[in-house]
C-alpha cells in the first residue's frame, strides 16, 4: 500500500479496500474559489483518483481572505491555478482542468459518469442547475453554502425518488438572496464548510460513517453552534419538465454590481474602463478609457479577459446601460463605477 496513504489506511473502516475506492472515484468540484478550493485540496491529499475542476472566473483581490491558494497577478482562471496547487499536493491523481463556467449548454457532457459532484459555487442558478441535472441523472451531490458567519452543507443522494434535493428545501431560487460582495463574509465559515464538504464526500465514496442525506447540517462560526435539521419531502412537481424549460440563468433585476473609485484604482490593470457620458460631457479617468454612446455600446464592446467598468456623470446612466445588457446575457463581467465621476471628483 502506497506510503502516502499509509496514515488513513490503518483506519477502521477505510484500510486498502477502502483507499481502493477512493483512487477508482471520479468526482467534479464546481466552483473552485472558498468552498471548492479548500474542498478540493483534501478530496486530492486522500487520494481520489479523477478530480474535474470547473470554474470559468479568475481570482479577484477582495476574494483573496477566503480563496487563500491564488494569486490574481499571474492571470490563470481559478480552476487552471488550482490544478497546479494541486498536482505539487499530490501527482499520483488525474487532475482535469475545465476553465469555463458550467452551463446547460456543457453540463451533460462535463458530469455525465461522474460519482460524486460538489456543488461549491455562489451563483443561485449555478447550484439549481447542478441540483437539477444531479437528480435527475441519479448523481450523489453534495451540496454548501456560506453566508455572513453562517455555512450550511447537506448530501443530496439522487438515488430514488423520495431523496431529498435542493428544491425540497428552496423550492425556487430567491432573486433578492445578497452575495457575499454585498453583504461580506467570515474568511474561516468558507474554509470550514469546505472541509465538511470534503468530509461528506469521503464518507459517502467509502460508504462509513453517518449521512448527511436527508439532513442539513448548520454552523455559525460566532457561537460554534451546529445543528443537524431532518428534512422532508416536499418538491413534488415534474422536474424534468421544469429542467426542459428552464435556461439557468439569472432574472434581470435592478441590482447592479458596483465598484468604488479606491478599488478601481487598486485593479486598474485588470478593468477595462468605458465611459458612457454624453459626448460633450466625456471625461478620460486616465490615457486608457475608452468611450461608447450609452445607447450604442453592447457586448461586443466588452472585454472577455477583464472586469468591464462603466461610468457615467453620476451612475445612473451606467446602471441603466447594465441592466440593458444583463436582459440579454447576465452572465457578463461587468460593473457601473458608484456615484460616477463625481466620486473621481471628490478624490
Amino acid at each position: 500500500m502506497n506510503e502516502r496513504y499509509s496514515r488513513q489506511t490503518i483506519l477502521e473502516g477505510i484500510g486498502p479496500s477502502g483507499q481502493a475506492k477512493l483512487n477508482a472515484a471520479q468526482v467534479a468540484v464546481v466552483g473552485c474559489g472558498g468552498l471548492g478550493a479548500i474542498a478540493a485540496a483534501y478530496l486530492a491529499g486522500a487520494g481520489v483518483g479523477k478530480l474535474i475542476l470547473i470554474d470559468g472566473d479568475k481570482p479577484e483581490l477582495s476574494n483573496l481572505h477566503r480563496q487563500v491558494f491564488f494569486n490574481p497577478e499571474n492571470q490563470k482562471k481559478k480552476a487552471e491555478e488550482l490544478q497546479i496547487k494541486l498536482s505539487t499536493l499530490n501527482s499520483e491523481i488525474d487532475i482535469i482542468t475545465v476553465p469555463a463556467h458550467l452551463t446547460k449548454t456543457n453540463i451533460d457532457e462535463l458530469l455525465t459518469g461522474i460519482d460524486l459532484v460538489l456543488e461549491c459555487t455562489d451563483n443561485q442558478p449555478t447550484k439549481y442547475l447542478v441540483n437539477d441535472f444531479c437528480a435527475l441523472e441519479g448523481i450523489p451531490m453534495v451540496y454548501s453554502a456560506i453566508h455572513k458567519y453562517e455555512g450550511y452543507v447537506s448530501l443530496f443522494a439522487n438515488q430514488t425518488e423520495e431523496d431529498i434535493h435542493l428544491r425540497d428545501i428552496f423550492p425556487v431560487p430567491n432573486p433578492n438572496l445578497p452575495v457575499c460582495s454585498e453583504v461580506g463574509v467570515m474568511n474561516t465559515i468558507a474554509g470550514l464548510m469546505g472541509v465538511l464538504q470534503a468530509n461528506e464526500a469521503l464518507k459517502h465514496l467509502l460508504g462509513i460513517g453517518e449521512s448527511l442525506s436527508g439532513k442539513l447540517l448548520t454552523y455559525d462560526c460566532l457561537t460554534n453552534r451546529q445543528l443537524v435539521i431532518q428534512l422532508n419531502k416536499n418538491w413534488t412537481e415534474d422536474l424534468e419538465l421544469l429542467y426542459e424549460s428552464n435556461t439557468y440563468k439569472k432574472e434581470a433585476n435592478n441590482h447592479v454590481p458596483e465598484i468604488e473609485y479606491p478599488d478601481l484604482i487598486k485593479e486598474r490593470e485588470n478593468i477595462h474602463l468605458i465611459s458612457v457620458m454624453a459626448k460633450a460631457e466625456h471625461h478620460p479617468i486616465d490615457a486608457e478609457t475608452t468611450w461608447k454612446a450609452a445607447d450604442e455600446l453592447s457586448s461586443a464592446d466588452l472585454s472577455t479577459d477583464k472586469k468591464n467598468v462603466l461610468y457615467c456623470r453620476q451612475g445612473r446612466i451606467s446602471r441603466q446601460v447594465i441592466n440593458r445588457l444583463f436582459k440579454v446575457d447576465n452572465t457578463l463581467n461587468v460593473y457601473s463605477l458608484k456615484d460616477g465621476y463625481k466620486s473621481v471628483l471628490k478624490k
